[in-house]
């Protein structure tokens, strides 16, 4: 996989927003059902050990980029299979972790660095939770445990006065205080699935309070989606008015400015980029349109 009129593969970060995508849509739309095994036999490219490296060429092993693949991997219609891939990759996140007082873990973002991160920590706490529901007696409370580390990380370490969660730990305890839409996300998933609705409802006003239309707009496009993939995700009767129309108020100004009409690509308008790529961006909102939709079919209204 690469960028439009590039050569070179694109990391596992971008890649594993397309394989997350095409997981969800897969069971609706029979190109991407044809695509998913094409792009599993592709992450074996990356594959290093028992995880997954930065790209099939170097060696370089990201904590966040492996749980991205494995929340992907618990989408994939193949149930065993996906139940399997997260297993593998959570023993392995499990080596990223690092205890902290008041039951705190928290997560790596790259093997042999010295910061302990929200995307990580809040992508691996998400993912065991999710896979725990999966797994019998002690192998389901272990990881139950490790998310609620995560969570105690998250809400403990990196929160600040306004209640949002601040980026990473450095290694002498001072935190960076930079504030993204995917972390609040992160953190809104795991309250919910830890029992936690009404904080993860909380954390998700007190996020579309601070990210107004503009700022939003000007925000990496991916950092979005999965905030708003986690909101979608919140049970039935806890995404009220004011966070659905925060969802579609975006998707609809994405749709209408931000499509590039001979591509098809978001690029568009002004909106905001994570880097000088389209993958990355494109394949997360993409993602989050399959989620919205799901959620108008669930909610029995299409």
């Amino acid at each position: 996989m690469h960028e439009p009129r590039r050569f070179a593969s694109v990391p596992l970060w971008p890649f594993s927003q397309v394989l997350h995508t095409a997981a969800v849509l897969a069971p609706h739309d029979d190109r991407a059902d044809n695509d998913l095994p094409r792009l599993i036999a592709t992450l074996e490219t990356f594959r290093r050990e028992d995880s997954y490296s930065e790209r099939p060429s170097n060696r370089r092993r990201y904590y966040d980029d492996n749980a991205w693949i494995a929340l992907a991997a618990l989408d994939f219609p193949d149930r065993a299979r996906g139940t399997e891939l997260a297993e593998r990759l959570i023993a392995y996140l499990r080596t990223g972790a690092t205890t902290f007082d008041d039951a705190q873990s928290g997560i790596g973002w790259v093997e042999g660095g010295d910061t302990h991160n929200a995307c990580s920590t809040g992508s691996t706490g998400l993912a065991s939770v999710r896979l725990a529901s999966r797994l019998p007696g002690s192998q389901g409370a272990a990881l139950l445990e490790l998310g609620s580390g995560c969570l105690n990380f998250l809400v403990g370490t990196l929160n600040n006065d306004d209640g949002l969660i601040r980026d990473h730990r450095r290694a002498d305890s001072s935190i960076d205080a930079a504030i993204y839409t995917y972390n609040q996300g992160l953190t809104i998933g795991l309250l919910a699935e830890l029992g936690d609705v009404d904080g993860a409802v909380e954390l998700a006003h007190r996020t579309a309070t601070m990210f107004t239309s503009d700022r939003l707009w000007a925000h990496p496009p991916a950092f979005n989606a999965i905030l708003m993939r986690e909101l979608l995700h919140l049970p039935s009767g806890y995404l009220d008015s004011t966070l659905l129309n925060f969802i579609d108020g975006y998707l609809e100004r994405v749709w209408s400015e931000a499509r590039d009409r001979s591509t098809g690509l978001f690029t568009s308008g002004g909106i905001g980029r994570y880097d000088d790529g389209v993958v990355l961006d494109h394949a997360a909102l993409t993602g989050t349109y399959v989620a919205r939709a799901h959620h108008v079919v669930d909610a029995g209204n299409g």
